[in-house]
């Protein structure tokens, strides 16, 4: 187990185009994260932590980071994934740099939906061949799996159907003529993560431990098996049994496809006996439904406190949250939880 960090308040919303504002939502899921942690004054934050997908491509990075609460205190801005952003969260608070950090990201990811070559539209792990869009890389993702006989249409079809009629809040809204499974479900969206050294206000939620693994994208067929980058995030966990001695009740996968989340699963679920389609797998809907960008995972590492310290919390000892950003996952978090009642 590694030091004692602990969740002690999140927030997520997400939205479409049109009466939607991302500097809004930064501010309220801050507000709602600070209240749900029983934070009073932002003067009890520390460092603020941001990641979010204008941090290549636009200039509202600064602007944003300040209405999430920097203004006055120290700001580190990750430009990389939400999970990346959250083991820079984790690390200040173990190494004694900060007692209570809060962690905010935001993601325009509408805008994601294609390929416009005015502007670096993402950031790395998103690294877009010239001319590809969104649909072109889910595409290539889902004829290299199915070539290989990983993964059949009716499976990721039967897979984003259950995370669909589980998803909350709006939809996106694909093309008629494209299948659901395929194309990613772009949203705007913003997340809050409050971690502290402590244990304070509601029921804390321990960081039981993490591991990030990255390669730049090749052409290779092991580029193509998300599995392959969960087992390698897997192995660069401090606590190599951390997995093992947890009594997982909750998975929380975000990709921007459902080839991408269910070739994930793969690798976490033989070890809980579970079914993809389980309950307990993304109740939020997952990523494949709701995704906007980087900082998706923050809102699937939202959902999955919510699961351990919910009404019904003793059913939920733990849970793990896989981030896989970009389109086939070349950069990969996996982060398990427990209550602090079972640490």
């Amino acid at each position: 187990m590694i030091g004692r960090v602990f969740i002690i308040g999140s927030a997520s919303r997400i939205g479409l185009p049109g009466g939607w504002s991302i500097e809004r939502a930064v501010h309220d899921v801050v507000e709602d994260a600070l209240q749900s942690a029983e934070i009073i004054s932002r003067d009890a934050i520390d460092i603020v932590v941001t990641v979010g997908s204008d941090i290549i491509d636009g200039s509202m990075i600064a602007t944003r980071s300040g209405i999430a609460g920097s203004y006055g205190r120290e700001l580190i801005t990750v430009p990389s994934s939400g999970g990346h952003a959250f083991g820079a969260a984790v690390a200040l608070i173990e190494s004694g740099s900060a007692q209570t950090v809060l962690l905010a990201g935001w993601g325009e990811g509408t805008k994601f939906g294609a390929f416009d070559g005015r502007v670096i539209q993402a950031d790395p792990f998103w690294a877009r061949p010239v001319g590809a869009d969104a649909l072109a890389l889910g595409a290539l993702q889902a004829q290299r799996l199915q070539a290989g006989g990983r993964l059949s249409i009716i499976d990721a079809k039967n897979y984003a159907d259950a995370m669909g009629s589980r998803a909350r809040g709006p939809n996106g809204a694909p093309l008629a003529s494209t299948a659901h499974w395929l194309m990613p479900n772009w949203v705007d969206g913003a997340a809050a993560i409050v971690l502290s050294a402590s244990a304070r206000g509601r029921e804390a939620i321990v960081v039981r431990d993490f591991g990030s693994s990255f390669r730049p994208y090749c052409p290779e067929p092991e580029d193509f098996d998300p599995a392959q980058w969960v087992v390698s995030a897997l192995g660069h966990m401090r606590d190599p049994s951390a997995l093992v001695g947890l009594s997982l009740a909750a998975i929380e996968a975000s990709a921007p496809t459902a080839f991408c989340e269910t070739l994930a699963l793969e690798a976490l679920l033989p070890q809980t006996g579970w079914d993809v389609l389980d309950a307990r797998v993304n109740s939020s809907g997952g990523g494949a439904v709701t995704h906007f960008g980087p900082a998706t995972a923050l809102r699937q590492l939202s959902f999955a406190a919510e699961a351990i310290r919910g009404p019904r919390s003793g059913d939920v000892a733990g849970a793990a949250v896989l981030d896989l950003a970009g389109p086939i996952g070349q950069a990969t978090t996996v982060i398990l939880l427990e209550s602090g009642s079972a640490a």
